[in-house]
């Protein structure tokens, strides 16, 4: 990125998912040296749009559900000014939290943060028949408290960490079935990296000669396409909001001169990407792209 003394917005605390991601993403990336917590996934994205931190962590898609549409919208939206200018992956590792003494038969309630009861929704849902499971608007710190502050009727999901900072009981661990998580760092500022691997354009298309255009002129530059995500702008039929990720090797500059050939693109990110989960814990270190 070039710069240093960047500060990261993330949500909650260092014992949240996405603090947890925040903490891997300074320590892949020296340019963050300080992370300021938010109650909400929207407050930390306004802190970014605010300036207030360098950038925002937020989920790009999961292993279970995919693509996170707030985000992808986000970037794709025509005048947006957010930029990808890091990224970390990770793997959940959720687990079910009780308060001390608790045991699962007693859990009639389930709280916890969107992704973490996404991925862990199926296993609930198996082994906890006809318990009320429901997602918080704030972040999974506020569900470890109302489960300490509880009658040992409320559960929540979240991680390890978070059951020692808050004394609950990890009564089941691992209940997310291996979900892996991308996290995206967006800011207001392009800090591209002069030798990327990752490549992320996005632009509203209709069609267009462009999106071969850009597909193949990347390609010849050293990058693959990867994914797509597309937004439909409810104005047309064919016509999107598209997220373009590309993975490779090639040189900013020639990316950069590509893409001025095309009005309709948006360059919206250009880093190295670096994979976490083997930070967290041993297991599978399979990578979505070229290892860095």
């Amino acid at each position: 990125m070039g710069k240093s003394g960047l500060t990261l917005g993330a949500l909650g605390g260092e014992h949240t998912f996405n603090g947890q991601a925040a903490a891997l993403l300074m320590r892949h990336y020296p340019e963050f040296t300080s992370i300021a917590y938010f109650p909400t996934s929207d407050a930390v994205l306004e802190a970014a749009l605010s300036g207030e931190v360098t950038a925002g962590c937020g989920q790009e898609q999961t292993s279970k559900d995919g693509f996170h549409r707030g985000t992808q919208a986000r970037i794709s939206a025509p005048g947006s000014k957010l930029y990808v200018v890091a990224e970390i992956s990770q793997r959940y590792q959720c687990s079910l939290l009780c308060k001390p003494g608790g045991t699962v038969e007693q859990v009639r309630w389930v709280l916890g943060h969107t992704g973490s009861i996404a991925s862990s929704r199926p296993w609930l849902e198996r082994n906890l028949p006809g318990v009320m499971i429901e997602t918080v608007d704030t972040n999974s710190i506020g569900a470890a408290r109302a489960v300490l502050e509880g009658d040992g009727s409320i559960a929540s999901v979240g991680s390890p960490d978070l059951a020692r900072e808050f004394g609950l009981s990890e009564v089941v661990s691992q209940i997310d079935n291996g979900s892996v998580v991308n996290y995206w760092a967006v800011s207001l500022w392009p800090l591209f990296d002069p030798a990327p691997d990752r490549v992320v354009v996005t632009g509203r298309l209709r069609g267009e000669p462009q999106m071969a255009e850009l597909v193949c002129g990347l390609r010849d530059t050293g990058f693959n396409l990867h994914a797509v995500y597309p937004r439909a702008t409810g104005t047309a039929l064919y016509e999107y909001d598209y997220v373009f990720r590309f993975w490779g090797k090639g040189r900013l500059e020639q990316v950069q001169a590509l893409l001025a050939r095309l009005p309709a693109m948006r360059l919206a990110g250009a880093w190295r990407s670096h994979d976490g989960r083997a930070d967290k814990n041993s297991g599978s270190t399979d990578h979505s792209g070229p290892a860095h």
